[in-house]
């Protein structure tokens, strides 16, 4: 479970706290990653002076205001930092993928589809979740359903 689930209090007033989920259904684990990448995607983190492995301190990712959609360079670095901070901060999602494709509607806007396989044990399945970068607006992931 990721740490901001086990935080999570669906009922602070109740005086009967339910137990921790130890675990999830294959439905509830695509929805836990799904919001567990919305969470790490709309989280900016500072500059990392050195190369070294990303801990909590560097949770998030990069600001890309700088970047420019239609530079193929720019969408590869984005790549980079999503797949990266995957591997750092969302471990259930094994072996990912990020594609940075321009919105068709609008070439300042971008599209990233994220595809992988999450781990449940011993179980492995495909997945792909695509994100909606919406000018000014918080980022939004959509559980494509592979599996």
């Amino acid at each position: 479970m990721p740490l901001f689930e086990l935080l999570e209090d669906d009922e602070p007033f109740s005086p009967e706290e339910s137990l921790p989920r130890r675990s999830l259904s294959a439905a509830a684990l695509r929805d836990s990653v799904r919001t567990e990448l919305m969470r790490l995607l709309n989280t900016r983190r500072g500059q990392v002076r050195r190369r070294r492995p990303l801990d909590v301190l560097c949770y998030g990712l990069p600001d890309w205001t700088a970047r420019y959609a239609a530079r193929a360079g720019d969408r590869t670095a984005i790549e980079r930092d999503v797949v990266e901070a995957i591997l750092a901060f969302e471990t259930r999602l094994e072996r990912p993928h990020a594609a940075v494709e321009l919105d068709p509607e609008a070439h300042w806007r971008l599209r990233i589809r994220i595809a992988g396989q999450l781990r449940s044990g011993s179980v492995h399945w495909p997945v792909a979740y695509v994100v909606q970068l919406v000018d000014g607006q918080p980022i939004g992931v959509v559980d494509e359903r592979v599996a």
